[in-house]
């Protein structure tokens, strides 16, 4: 009896130990969504439109690919930046030739989107957070109703943004 009991704690004390481990790794390994909190207050504006353009291009002596989108407003939530929004993103294709980084987020015409952006250190609008400052719009095939991530009503959406916008503003 003594010898199992041993081989026991010799093998399930560190099995346990890994079991517990693991969750902890997995988080730590992942990104956290960052709230909309977070992202109103680094925003500069906030957005909701359909891109009307994209133009991928080299930036400086070929050194990376970028896309400049251009979005038709449909309403600004936080700030104005007149009837299109043009915006810059990592990657793109030009002349056959691609570059793509991962938490970036691509855009193709006709895409309906909100969006948080921000200016780089050039001056030019990005979207805050990459990918995270990104929420598709996608509509309901029967009834045409909007929403985001899947089962968030774009209105009720749209209005929290304000929401916390409008907080950060008078705090």
């Amino acid at each position: 009896m003594h010898i199992s009991t041993r081989l026991l704690l010799r093998t399930l004390v560190p099995a346990l130990l890994l079991a517990a481990a693991l969750p902890l790794r997995f988080a730590i390994g992942q990104q956290r969504e960052p709230k909309t909190q977070d992202l109103s207050r680094k925003a500069e504006v906030i957005a909701h439109g359909k891109v009307r353009e994209t133009r991928a291009a080299w930036e400086g002596k070929r050194e990376r690919i970028v896309t400049y989108v251009t979005l038709n407003v449909s309403e600004y939530l936080k700030g104005n930046a007149g009837g299109t929004l043009t915006f810059v993103t990592p990657g793109g294709e030009v002349g056959g030739e691609g570059e793509w980084y991962s938490h970036s987020s691509r855009f193709k015409n006709d895409d309906e989107v909100v969006l948080f952006v921000e200016k780089d250190k050039k001056g030019r609008f990005t979207i805050s957070g990459g990918e995270r400052g990104r929420f598709a719009v996608e509509h309901d095939k029967t009834t045409g109703a909007a929403f985001v991530h899947g089962s968030r009503r774009l209105e009720d959406f749209k209005r929290q943004i304000k929401t916390e916008a409008q907080s950060f503003k008078t705090n």
